[in-house]
């Protein structure tokens, strides 16, 4: 399948597809994501996460890839999301695929963002 088609499937958007299925299946409410059929997340600080939800308080999930992690817009939105969920009590997580689970965590460390690191 050519990539660049519109209607080709990006690995986001299949880890996207999964999360939400996730957190429909674990009590969540509000679930706004930036995925066809449903509600993109409002901007936080000018950045806008893929996927945000209620769950006795608002959970931000920032998806990346294996590619995109290492990207230095990275820095930008993971400074703005961490920064909201400290000012808010809301809970921070940053999504990546299995391979790039150390790499988010040392990003994360070196830019002093408190957040947490999902695999999927």
């Amino acid at each position: 399948m050519d990539m660049s088609s519109p209607t080709a499937i990006r690995p986001q958007d299949t880890m996207l597809d999964g999360l939400v299925r996730s957190l429909g299946k674990s009590d969540f409410t509000h679930v706004k994501a930036r995925l066809e059929g449903l509600t993109p997340p409002d901007p936080i600080y000018g950045s806008r996460p893929d996927v945000t939800a209620w769950k006795d308080r608002e959970y931000i999930f920032d998806l990346e890839t294996d590619v995109s992690v290492k990207g230095a817009h990275c820095g930008i939105k993971w400074r703005d999301f961490g920064r909201y969920a400290r000012d808010f009590d809301a809970r921070f997580f940053v999504v990546v695929p299995e391979a790039s689970a150390l790499i988010a965590r040392i990003r994360l460390a070196l830019l002093d963002i408190e957040a947490e690191v999902l695999t999927i």
